[in-house]
């Protein structure tokens, strides 16, 4: 494994996706496939064998639900690992859930323990690439599909600390949003620590940041406020800054835990 290869694992309890995935992957000139798993821990020893050949994963397709051991766990167990994890290297491991319509109540698990993006298992093969390539880079992948899940468990669950997770954020069709400067490379931070209720922002920002909170892509918000979608970036990072977030989500969670916008 040399250059810029991706090193993709793929963990999944269903062997056929395993397989339609790994081939999809491994037929791209710029990706490997290094492991592969039907369980959380066999995903665990499976990537700790691709490690000590010295081919860690750059990213672990996780799915959600799986026997032994499910997605969220074997994510939490992976990623407290500095050593299995590679966390404070160049190329930490990240983890891109798979998910269904149907599992909403174990979405934001998986956002505390630590994922970097979200991705319906019925994806087309052209985001499940963007998805990945996005993620391996330091960008946070979320499909809008799931943007709801994470706002409604955010309602019921407002009394709760949602800090510990490295929330995705990202959405198809528009760039991912990276770290602002100064975050560190595969740190586990908190929902925001920055701007609160009372403090300034501009018109403008605040209504970029209300259709964030909604779910909205950047494309849409462009076209809400009639505003270019280059302006709409801008702005975004400028609440990122503002705030202390280091992506969308952890933006939506900021912003509704301290109530700079409420949820409808």
């Amino acid at each position: 494994m040399t250059g810029n290869r991706l090193r993709v694992a793929v963990v999944d309890d269903q062997q056929l996706l395993v397989a339609a995935f790994r081939s999809l992957l491994d037929a791209q000139a710029d990706m490997d496939v290094v492991a592969t798993a039907h369980d959380g821990r066999a995903a665990l020893e499976a990537l700790r064998q691709a490690r000590n050949r010295s081919e860690p994963a750059d990213v672990v397709l996780m799915d959600i639900r799986m026997p032994v051991l499910d997605g969220i766990g074997a994510t939490r167990g992976l990623l407290s690992d500095p050593e299995l994890s590679g966390s404070g290297g160049d190329r930490p491991t990240r983890v891109l859930m798979l998910t269904t319509f149907q599992e909403e109540e174990l979405v934001l698990g998986a956002l505390r323990a630590g994922a970097s993006g979200f991705l319906l298992k019925d994806s087309g093969p052209a985001d499940l690439l963007a998805a990945v390539r996005a993620v391996a880079a330091g960008q946070a992948w979320l499909d809008p599909v799931v943007t709801p899940y994470v706002l409604r468990a955010l309602e019921g669950d407002s009394a709760q600390a949602v800090g510990g997770a490295t929330a995705p954020a990202a959405d198809p069709g528009a760039v991912p949003i990276t770290a602002p400067a100064g975050a560190a490379s595969g740190a586990r931070a908190g929902a925001g620590t920055g701007l609160l209720p009372g403090e300034a922002l501009t018109g403008r920002e605040r209504d970029v940041l209300e259709l964030v909170c909604r779910g909205m892509t950047n494309p849409e918000i462009a076209s809400r406020l009639y505003i270019a979608e280059s302006t709409v970036k801008t702005h975004v990072k400028a609440l990122l800054g503002h705030t202390g977030c280091r992506n969308r989500v952890e933006l939506v969670i900021h912003a509704l835990r301290t109530e700079m916008v409420r949820a409808e």
